[in-house]
């Protein structure tokens, strides 16, 4: 409660900060109606700056093609990103002027597409501080920050960005006007989700009493509210529900896209990696003091013209990726697989329970160990968050495990596997969540079983399972390295040899793939 206590009074006591006012253009009219339109282009969850799916889907090129439209026929657009776009990435992973990328292409593609408006989502602290702090420099959008706060050693503080390293305040106002003269001043406040603890992080969850605290701050100064978010829409519900005031939520976290009413409010999130955009269109009487909201859910697909400008941008990172790709031995644009199945690499799948694309992970490692008698993954492995479909390219392999990791064989006995086991099984909703082959759980009896039969304690079973596993650092998982007694020998694979798929994981299921291409 204290920390709670000192967050608020951060915000109370910090009046110059709490609040950002920035003005608009307008648009060319003859008599004042007294109504104003504003444009919101919104989008989420973008962790890829290139089409997917052969080319079909997304690209911030499209995204940028379109907001130019949209400006075009109404200069009041803002541009807004609802948090996760800076990681996961495979791109963010790989190095360049001897730094690793980590969500720099994301920020230079997004500062030339026109992006006007981020918040955090939970992904962007999984970079490191150093790192976040750098690609905060680098943006030239604005931020809000309702609820997330920079914990250093002198106390918290709010996150700076941009090159003047300004604070993010807690809540903005936009002014717009257009040709005739209306003018309108919009609320904002942006929410995070409290999933992610870092060191460098002080969170609120108080989701719905901020909102309300800072919803009544702003009321009597603006024309009416709305929210970004990166919640979970059970949350984002409830928002809407407590805080009727907000009378749009642009939300994020969730990867599919969805728009539901309450009251007179209204909850929209896009389809992630910016295969779908939301155009959300607010008119606003003066004289009435009424709002009216319309949203169009836009597909990004092959209809929708590249951005010469921002495509130059993203040819740039493409090349940059691609030369270190090959350096490593991947060839990015080979087509794997062309499958109209949803492959569900989703957190909110695979921490939970198996789906068809762990399956082809850990079929792919138990085809790269025959001799292994079962399999055991660390669902963390799989960062893709996201769903494949159509050709499914190397690079797609990539961004699905963008750590790769070794396959090692361990021999250890039933009571060590049992216990590995059972904690993996603890761990659900967590990256310590962990997948099988040829490994089941019989809920009637309560027992573990391996290809058919009940796992004897005293047994010894070869595993394979991914070197990050025996280091002991997976979620309640120390027990396990090398260490202990009860694993008997560790198998590793010969670091020079290119053509060992235990060499990186990737590998093995491209090589499964190739195998089993139709």
């Amino acid at each position: 409660m204290k920390r709670y206590l000192v967050i608020f009074l951060f915000i109370c006591t910090t009046g110059f900060l709490a609040c950002k006012s920035s003005k608009s253009g307008s648009i060319s009219r003859s008599a004042d109606d007294n109504k104003i339109e504003v444009v919101f282009l919104q989008m989420n969850d973008v962790y890829e700056i290139s089409p997917l799916e052969g080319g079909k889907t997304g690209g911030l090129s499209r995204v940028a093609t379109i907001r130019k439209k949209l400006t075009a026929e109404n200069p009041n657009v803002r541009c807004i990103i609802a948090g996760d776009f800076l990681n996961p990435s495979v791109v963010g992973t790989l190095k360049y002027e001897g730094q690793r990328i980590s969500g720099r292409q994301m920020v230079d593609v997004m500062n030339t597409a026109g992006v006007d408006l981020a918040i955090f989502g939970n992904h962007e602290f999984d970079l490191s501080e150093s790192d976040l702090e750098k690609r905060l420099t680098e943006s030239q959008f604005q931020w809000i920050s309702s609820n997330a706060w920079h914990k250093t050693a002198n106390g918290l503080t709010p996150f700076t960005s941009g090159s003047t390293h300004e604070p993010m305040p807690v809540t903005r106002i936009l002014e717009f006007k257009d040709g005739d003269g209306t003018q309108v001043r919009v609320g904002m406040i942006g929410l995070v989700i409290d999933s992610n603890p870092k060191d460098f992080v002080q969170y609120d969850a108080r989701y719905f009493n901020i909102a309300r605290k800072l919803a009544d701050s702003l009321q009597s100064h603006c024309d009416y509210l709305v929210a970004i978010t990166h919640l979970n829409i059970a949350d984002d519900l409830e928002l809407s529900k407590q805080v009727p005031g907000l009378r749009l939520i642009m939300g994020g976290h969730d990867h599919d896209h969805m728009y539901h009413q309450v009251g007179e409010s209204f909850v929209a999130k896009a389809d992630a990696n910016a295969k779908t955009v939301y155009v959300h269109k607010l008119l606003y009487d003066k004289l009435q003091k009424k709002l009216t909201i319309q949203s169009q859910l836009v597909p990004v697909n092959a209809t929708v013209p590249m951005d010469s400008t921002t495509q130059r941008v993203v040819d740039k990172w493409t090349t940059i990726a691609d030369r270190s790709f090959n350096e490593l031995g991947f060839s990015p644009n080979e087509v794997l697989l062309d499958t109209q199945e949803l492959l569900d690499g989703r957190e909110s799948s695979v921490r939970h329970h198996a789906t068809n694309l762990t399956q082809l992970v850990t079929q792919s490692i138990a085809a790269a160990a025959p001799k292994a008698d079962a399999v055991i993954l660390n669902s963390g492995s799989i960062r893709i968050d996201d769903q494949l479909t159509g050709r499914i390219t190397q690079y797609d392999i990539l961004r699905a495990l963008p750590f790769g990791g070794k396959i090692l064989e361990v021999e250890m006995n039933g009571g060590l596997l049992k216990k590995i086991l059972e904690t993996g099984k603890g761990n659900e909703g967590s990256g310590g969540y962990l997948l099988y082959h040829q490994i089941s759980y019989d809920e009637s009896k309560k027992e573990w079983i391996l290809k058919q039969r009940s796992i004897d304690s005293q047994k010894i079973y070869r595993i394979a399972i991914s070197d990050f596993l025996l280091t002991g650092q997976e979620k309640n998982l120390d027990f396990l390295s090398s260490k202990n007694p009860d694993i008997k020998i560790v198998y590793t694979p010969e670091k020079n040899d290119p053509k060992d798929p235990h060499n990186d994981v990737r590998q093995a299921i491209i090589a499964y793939l190739r195998t089993n291409k139709k």
